[in-house]
């Protein structure tokens, strides 16, 4: 009878909770992004169910924005509302069930598995609220952000081809980092908290953290081309676009090929600045965290490959299918990255040469 008592301690129902916080997340990452499950499993423990869980909040995020299910006000509205929950979570706020209820309502949870978290967002905010303080309110504040960006970027007028774009480098840079400069600094505040990092490198991420998101959502922009254009937008800027004769209507034609192949190197230019940051950035973690290099690099290299496969197919890129690589460079670039991670003179020399070399 002992043990049945013991078990009904406050220590034992913590237990039971963080495992079931943890199945609850564990479940989902595969589900909603197999590349970031890829890249996420290789983080300590420690570490991996904060991150986890912060990723599956921006996850509700995106599917707010970009559900068709959501009108557009109505998209806009709830992002707002959003945003204002987890600003008033973040100053130690309380987040009522009938806020987040609205967040999912009239949401059909069995459309796929991203509208099935956002109809889940009660328990999601149940286990972000078991987090360690610091890491909650460093994760309610960056996903706040983030949301403030989405929100503002639900209003981009479309052009008179019937297509939104951005405006110009600046708005990409911006949407970019709403996006993903903000998940740089939240990964970033996370691991500084974590871990004993001198001052000077730690001071360093933080002035990288920004170019290394943006180096990976600019890599997304211009892969995700054909698929953005059937949705009515495309997240390029329309000044590149102008500079090269072209619209967001001509970029679909492949008749303009000399001009897209222009266009397209402009961009990939711009995205390869970046990653070389996201390269420094990485040499600046300490090598015996070789699990959190591990996290840094497979996407790195996995945004490497894919420029790659642009730089050889530009107007593809443009014009449909859209341009991935294949599971067999995702394993090579993964294998690559287990091999040279955790040496900084390895992982710029083969960075380089994957940055160099056809």
């Amino acid at each position: 009878m002992f043990w049945i008592y013991r078990a009904s301690t406050p220590k034992f129902t913590a237990m039971r909770k963080a495992d079931n916080d943890k199945l609850f997340v564990n479940n989902f990452i595969p589900k909603v992004s197999r590349t970031f499950a890829l890249a996420i499993q290789f983080l300590p423990p420690r570490l991996r169910h904060s991150v986890f869980t912060a990723y599956l909040l921006c996850r509700v995020a995106d599917t707010i924005e970009d559900s068709p299910a959501i009108g557009g006000p109505e998209k806009r509205a709830r992002l707002i509302r959003l945003r204002d929950m987890l600003g008033e979570a973040a100053n130690g706020g309380p987040l009522r069930p009938d806020d987040v209820s609205l967040l999912y309502e009239s949401i059909d949870s069995n459309s796929d598995h991203d509208h099935r978290l956002l109809s889940q967002s009660g328990q999601l905010f149940e286990v972000l609220g078991r987090l360690p303080e610091s890491q909650r309110i460093i994760i309610y504040r960056w996903a706040g952000e983030m949301v403030r960006g989405m929100a503002e970027f639900t209003k981009l007028p479309k052009t008179d081809d019937g297509i939104s774009a951005l405006k110009d480098q600046a708005e990409w840079d911006r949407y970019c980092y709403y996006v993903a400069g903000t998940v740089g600094h939240m990964l970033t505040e996370l691991i500084i908290g974590e871990y004993e990092i001198a001052d000077d490198k730690a001071e360093r991420l933080l002035e990288l953290c920004n170019s290394f998101g943006l180096g990976l959502q600019k890599v997304n922009t211009i892969k995700d081309v054909p698929s953005d254009r059937e949705r009515g937008i495309i997240f390029l800027p329309r000044d590149i676009m102008g500079r090269h004769g072209l619209t967001p209507e001509s970029l679909s034609q492949s008749r303009f090929k000399d001009s897209i192949e222009a266009f397209v190197e402009e961009l990939v230019s711009i995205a390869w600045n970046h990653l070389d940051d996201a390269i420094e950035y990485t040499t600046l973690v300490p090598s015996h965290l070789k699990g959190v290099r591990m996290f840094l690099t497979v996407p790195v290299f996995l945004a490497a490959a894919t420029l790659k496969e642009i730089v050889a197919h530009p107007v593809q890129a443009m014009t449909g299918p859209p341009v991935k690589i294949g599971r067999r460079d995702v394993a090579r670039q993964t294998s690559a990255a287990a091999l040279h991670s955790s040496s900084n003179t390895r992982l710029v020399k083969y960075y380089q040469r994957l940055r160099n070399h056809p």
